[in-house]
């Protein structure tokens, strides 16, 4: 066990603990009038420095200045909270990967480009209806009721994720530190939770500045003295040839690769951590810009991960420390999960570690706070609020958001200390994303689709995905599709799920309208639904209508 190394991962949650706290308590009175719309979104103007730029002297180019810092500090908090550990770890292991490589890493980057699509594409329509979280769209055209099935779709998809995340960290401590996986999962998912319980969004928001420094430094200092390291060769010479660490094409694997790539784009939009951020800016304009600046920057924070994966392809592991010297390499013994904290402790000095693994878990710490926030703040304003308990207080709403802050936490980490394969459920909550939630998302906010539609969307596309089979699941296949594995099966029925979602609603809303069907069998009032759409341009449900009130708070008016 590294001394050293522990003392400083300690120093390092307490420097974050404090700085969430002391955040939570200068900020105190942001918004107080509603502690829950505080927690969920604040002000978001903190005022970072911002006294820099009040030398300009003119008032436009004081107000110019702060939008652009605001904007620039916006898009280093979404950024630094949707790079984590697991995507951090897994660009270094598909690059290391002999059977995957450069080729197989699109998932991270396609990642990142979903913040794009979600600021260009939906930003504009989310703030129109000025909601507060992203379930609203589907309270507003399904219910209140259906929208605790998508909260429950979410919140699984979301401690799963975590808990992935945590249990990369979990790996990486064990590696460069020694100590063991359980002590630094609890320790970090109890510090996350804290902070993120006490101070809200503003705890996250100021914290994700302290992490984004440690996953700066600690990646950008690491590279150097692994690249110059005794035992690596020159990763030019192995990017070509029979071990190249870019992967090869194969024509055969084209449906997975096409599923991998528009489920990582489209299925890590309808999150709320990113509407979080997105929602919170004084103009759409300036939300698009922070999306897009967001995305490339969590796409920049790839590339040390990647370079670290090709860097340990063309390593003489004999010449490490790694398994006593035996020549030994981390693909020999099945550690490729492991490829990026291995490549931290036996190829760079022990202060090089301390930043590694300073960066390593920063991005874990800060997309766990962000994902568990989002979650509290789902379940307090779309589930406790709008199903539970409809004439609570700001207060008791604030306790709720915590209560689902402190069972996400302790979810998380659950998982990723009891469950073996978390790869397995983080591929089925991907599933679920993005074969149910994506479709209802956009439908919900363009095409004003009702319950019927989406209950047939839902049954034929779990249908066709579980007709599929899954070999990770040991799941045989039930339908034979076209290309056998190489059918991107993922896409085709996330695309049958849309297609059959609006083609009923549209269908059932005639048959209603033209009285084919009497209306006393309108069992989810769809007309009454589409009425009240027409005559009011939104169709607020009791969430909505506080969140429409409050945004016009937290923004003020825009230009």
């Amino acid at each position: 066990m590294d001394v050293i190394l522990l003392v400083s991962v300690a120093f390092f949650y307490a420097l974050i603990a404090a700085a969430g706290i002391l955040a939570a308590r200068f900020t105190k009175n942001q918004n107080a009038s509603k502690p829950a719309e505080a927690m969920i979104v604040g002000a978001k103007d903190i005022g970072l420095c911002l006294g820099i730029f009040t030398v300009t002297g003119t008032g436009h180019m004081y107000t110019r200045a702060k939008m652009t810092y605001i904007i620039c500090k916006l898009s280093i908090y979404l950024s630094a909270s949707w790079v984590g550990g697991g995507t951090l770890n897994g660009a270094a292991e598909t690059v290391y990967s002999p059977s995957l490589g450069l080729v197989w890493s699109v998932a991270p980057v396609c990642y990142g480009c979903s913040l794009i699509i979600a600021g260009l594409a939906f930003s504009d329509r989310m703030r129109s209806k000025n909601y507060l979280t992203v379930l609203d769209p589907f309270e507003e055209s399904l219910g209140k009721h259906f929208t605790v099935f998508y909260f429950c779709i979410d919140m699984f998809g979301g401690i799963v994720f975590v808990g992935s995340i945590l249990n990369a960290l979990g790996s990486t401590i064990q590696v460069v530190a020694g100590l063991s996986r359980e002590a630094s999962i609890i320790s970090s998912a109890a510090v996350a939770t804290l902070y993120t319980l006490i101070g809200g969004i503003y705890s996250v928001a100021y914290t994700d500045v302290i992490q984004l420094i440690f996953v700066t430094l600690g990646m950008v200092i690491a590279v150097p003295f692994v690249f110059y390291h005794e035992a690596v060769g020159s990763i030019s010479e192995s990017f070509y040839g029979e071990n190249s660490w870019v992967g090869k094409w194969d024509p055969d694997t084209a449906g997975p690769y096409v599923d991998i790539i528009f489920s990582t784009l489209f299925g890590a939009v309808p999150i709320q951590a990113v509407f979080q951020r997105i929602l919170a800016i004084n103009s759409t304009r300036n939300a698009k810009i922070v999306s897009v600046c967001s995305g490339l920057l969590a796409i920049a924070f790839l590339i040390p991960s990647i370079l670290i994966g090709g860097i340990a392809t063309s390593t003489n592991w004999t010449l490490t420390d790694y398994m006593n010297g035996s020549g030994v390499s981390p693909a020999d013994v099945g550690s490729e999960i492991q490829i990026l904290p291995i490549v931290i402790r036996y190829l760079t000095p022990q202060a090089v570690s301390v930043f590694g693994v300073g960066a390593v878990s920063a991005a874990v710490m800060s997309s766990a706070d962000a994902t568990g926030l989002a979650a509290g703040s789902e379940f307090g304003r779309n589930v406790y609020h709008a199903v539970l308990r409809p004439k609570a207080s700001e207060r008791e709403i604030t306790w709720a958001i915590r209560a689902a802050i402190v069972f996400f936490g302790v979810g998380s980490a659950t998982i990723a200390i009891k469950v073996k394969s978390i790869m397995i459920l983080y591929i089925l909550c991907c599933d679920l994303t993005y074969l149910l939630t994506w479709p209802q998302f956009v439908c919900s906010l363009y095409l004003n689709t009702n319950a019927y539609g989406t209950i047939c969307g839902i049954v034929i596309g779990l249908t066709l995905r579980i007709g599929a089979g899954e070999y990770l699941l040991d799941l045989p296949p039930t339908f034979n599709y076209i290309g056998g594995r190489n059918f991107p099966v993922k896409t085709f029925a996330m695309l049958m799920t849309f297609t059959t979602t609006v083609v009923v609603s549209y269908m059932s809303r005639w048959l209603f309208k033209k009285e084919y069907i009497p209306s006393r069998y309108d069992f989810f009032k769809v007309n009454r639904r589409e009425d009240n759409f027409n005559d009011s341009g939104l169709n607020l449900t009791t969430t909505a209508v506080l969140n429409r009130r409050s945004a016009k708070h937290i923004r003020g008016v825009r230009e």
